[in-house]
């Protein structure tokens, strides 16, 4: 009996083997997000063939996300997952996102939050870990991974501790910098989980970590649908603002 979080992953690595990763890369949509009648036909994270239909009602909205961004759908009408009026292509902004290689430290973005008009830093790379808020994290590449702050005012230290073997570790990020590598002598494993502790923190930061496998970071569809399926909702949102319409 299989998981949901294992079918899901499953679904996501027979796309991309069905599809392979470059100019047939529409050959899935994932689902961002769904309001209206249909909304339970169509759960964040779900796989769309490329030739699905969708059927939306009055009151009907459904963001979907493929290799060129992502677009929303309203009812009522029927609808192609890779139809519809040509959105500016993200591939240039996907690929920054996802990038693992000869990274160099990235300016911090920021989006306002919806309501508030609050102003919220967003890490620059989709693999970057936020040491401030717990999560779910997931990760392409374990051995290369980066601690990142959003605030980098004044120089802070951090202390990792893994919650299973007790063993533990500090970074120290400098005035002005927001990133800085994990600890080598702190490797990280899949599934393993962590606290980390700050001063002036009320308590601390947890974070559990999920591998994906290399080749669905390729992909914005496949990928959107293993992030959402291994519950690093954090990264599948970021994926999807990045990726949005007016992004």
């Amino acid at each position: 009996m299989f998981s949901t979080e294992t079918t899901a992953l499953k679904a996501a690595i027979a796309a991309v083997a069905l599809f392979g990763l470059g100019g047939t890369a529409l050959a899935q949509s994932t689902v961002v997000r769904a309001g209206g009648p249909s909304a339970r036909s169509y759960p964040a994270g779900k796989s769309l063939a490329a030739n699905a239909k969708i059927a939306l009602v009055a009151g009907d909205s459904l963001t979907i996300l493929d290799a060129k961004g992502t677009r929303t759908l309203r009812g009522p009408g029927t609808y192609s997952a890779n139809g519809g009026a040509a959105a500016p292509d993200k591939r240039t902004a996907f690929n920054a996102l996802v990038s693992t290689q000869n990274r160099k430290q990235s300016r911090t973005g920021a989006v306002r939050e919806v309501g508030t008009g609050k102003v919220i830093a967003q890490r620059p790379n989709l693999w970057l870990v936020d040491v401030q808020s717990s999560a779910t994290m997931c990760l392409a590449d374990p051995a290369k991974v980066q601690l990142w702050r959003p605030d980098m005012e004044k120089a802070q230290t951090v202390t990792i501790r893994n919650d299973t073997t007790g063993k533990a570790a500090t970074v120290t990020w400098g005035v002005g910098r927001s990133e800085a590598p994990w600890p080598a002598a702190l490797p990280v494993a899949d599934g393993a989980s962590y606290s980390l502790s700050r001063a002036g923190a009320a308590a601390p930061v947890k974070l559990k970590m999920a591998t994906v496998d290399a080749a669905i970071a390729g992909d914005p569809a496949t990928l959107a649908a293993a992030l959402h399926a291994k519950g690093c909702t954090p990264q599948f949102d970021l994926l999807a603002a990045r990726l949005g319409e007016g992004g």
